[in-house]
């Protein structure tokens, strides 16, 4: 179902916005409070996906992690697991391992505040009891998180940690729905949230943008040396440089002619706030305002980046219709194309097609 934006009179969302969201004890704000089945490895993904059936509102969490990892993979897929626990869009987890001494090693190093279970699948004495246990667990946490439910407070703009994304980019992103998350994305900051960019390759052709919007000399050089290591990277891996191969095909057919005309349309979805920090994949920031990240440009990774540095809510600029998602977090997804609208307008959620006229200082609040 999506909304189609127009052009009547809408109300003042930098008065109206707030909502009742769930305030959790580090202090952030949660406005989903999902009940997870976490597995922490893909030998059991296909266990924690039969758990979760068992209860309609649960949400099953796989990564496909790999057994025996070692150094910085280890210490990634640790991140990961300690990101989705604490992560405020979640209110209670089932965390899935393989044996028991790995819960017990999670258990230790991962802190939480919220309702958990561990569930050691090779202890469990058949997979069937290892679903009957899980589905006991699974209930017990639907008590112990329906019993939190009177923390629920009214929160505001403030309180938001957005997560920006595009895709599929092409004329109707520049003009578009890219300026229209970059309204939002001043206004989330002006007000006390945060917002985090990512898909570093993105940004190759905009350098210039670090120059101009950098908090400090330490963040500009940390978000050109994360750009300049990603080109590195890709041409290292095709043997192509990236500035030779971009724009792609289905950005030419959709009006984009140059590589620095697609990064600056990407840009602009940054609105015209300072950046204050470059961080490295997944990392949390530590203040509000508007931050990037490195990221590879696959939208489900950026956004899992994203995700694990607490972006409770995230806005999804297209083209092209892109499915890309996140299951922890409400993923807007913004198009003013009016080609994509119409075979696509059952999985977009803002119609934008309307602000080609020229309307588009009155979008931010339709967006909100």
């Amino acid at each position: 179902m999506s909304t189609t934006a127009n052009s009547s009179d809408l109300f003042d969302f930098t008065r109206s916005l707030e909502w009742r969201g769930y305030r959790r004890a580090d202090g952030r704000v949660g406005i989903r409070n999902h009940r997870i089945v976490l597995s922490t490895v893909a030998l059991t993904d296909r266990l924690a996906a039969t758990i979760a059936s068992l209860d309609h509102e649960a949400l099953c969490v796989t990564g496909a992690f790999s057994r025996g990892l070692q150094r910085a993979d280890e210490r990634l897929v640790e991140r990961f697991i300690q990101s989705v626990l604490t992560h405020p869009n979640v209110g209670a987890a089932l965390v899935i391992t393989h044996d028991r001494a790995s819960a017990d090693h999670l258990a230790k190093v991962v802190k939480v505040s919220i309702p958990v279970e561990y569930l050691a699948f090779m202890n469990c004495d058949g997979r069937g009891n290892a679903v009957k246990i899980g589905g006991e667990k699974l209930q017990m946490l639907a008590t112990r998180q329906d019993a939190l439910e009177q923390q629920r407070t009214v929160v505001g703009p403030g309180d938001v940690s957005m997560a920006l994304e595009c895709g599929g980019s092409d004329v109707s992103s520049s003009i578009c729905s890219n300026p229209v998350i970059g309204d939002i994305c001043d206004f989330i900051v002006a007000s006390g949230g945060l917002a985090v960019v990512s898909e570093t390759a993105e940004f190759i052709g905009a350098e210039a943008v670090f120059n101009d919007r950098c908090h400090n000399q330490v963040t500009r050089k940390a978000a050109l040396d994360f750009i300049s290591y990603r080109a590195a990277l890709m041409e290292q891996d095709s043997g192509k440089d990236y500035r030779g191969t971009n724009p792609t095909q289905e950005n030419i057919a959709g009006g984009l002619t140059t590589l620095i005309e697609k990064s600056m349309g990407a840009v602009s979805k940054t609105g015209t706030t300072n950046f204050i920090s470059a961080l490295e994949f997944g990392m949390s920031p530590n203040a509000p305002g508007l931050h990037f990240m490195d990221t590879p440009f696959f939208s489900p990774v950026s956004l899992t980046g994203m995700m694990m540095a607490g972006c409770n809510l995230g806005l999804f600029a297209m083209g092209v219709f892109n499915p890309s998602g996140n299951p922890l977090c409400p993923v807007i997804k913004i198009c003013g194309n009016p080609e994509t609208l119409r075979h696509w307008s059952d999985d977009i959620d803002v119609e934008l097609d309307d602000y080609f006229t020229g309307k588009l200082d009155r979008v931010g609040a339709q967006l909100a």
